[in-house]
């Protein structure tokens, strides 16, 4: 699941997702990376209208928007895990404004969950050692994304199921460099000349 509902507040009057990565909008230039899983992905947006449909429109995922996602992060979480498929085991979830996160990402992740079974959370820590996306969740875990609000996103879920928490250091650094303000473009712009 892409989260990509967010107002993109610190960004204003610029959309983020919108900013132009390789050519593209942000918002694209993630998803394409994604489908190249060729797993089942769904892309959470703002209501329509609103030019993040325009950005995937043609792109082979479900796009959907939720009330909740008005309320922020966990809004969106909790209204998309309540609308999930009962045969669905996992759910992976990734934000949108990480232009630096490649099919590898996920990849690593899925192998991490493959050789540790008995957790019920993945996620990669930076190379420095602070959380990273995406981050992979157990069915286990779906109920507790109910009782979730605000802005917080996964944050009291994954507290709630610590102990079945497993972390691991990813030598990558793109699921720990996001865009969130213009500074943050800029710099991203200045690696990638």
């Amino acid at each position: 699941m892409i989260c990509a509902a967010g107002a993109s507040r610190r960004m204003a009057p610029d959309d983020k997702l919108m900013l132009p990565v390789q050519g593209r909008p942000l918002l694209r230039h993630l998803v394409k990376r994604v489908l190249q899983l060729s797993a089942p992905t769904l892309v959470v947006l703002p209501p329509e209208p609103h030019p993040r449909w325009q950005a995937v429109t043609d792109l082979p995922l479900r796009k959907i928007s939720y009330l909740e996602s008005a309320e922020g992060l966990s809004g969106t979480l909790r209204a998309a895990v309540a609308d999930l498929p009962p045969a669905v085991t996992h759910l992976c979830v990734v934000l949108a404004d990480l232009p630096l996160l490649e099919p590898v990402d996920f990849s690593q992740l899925f192998e991490q969950r493959r050789r540790h079974p008995d957790h019920l959370i993945w996620r990669p820590l930076s190379p420095d050692g602070q959380p990273a996306h995406p981050t992979l969740f157990h069915r286990d875990t779906f109920s507790t994304f109910a009782k979730i609000s605000g802005d917080v996103g996964a944050k009291p879920v994954i507290d709630t199921f610590k102990s079945a928490l497993h972390e691991f250091i990813s030598a990558r650094q793109g699921g720990s460099h996001d865009i969130d303000t213009r500074q943050d473009y800029e710099t991203y712009l200045k690696t990638q000349a």
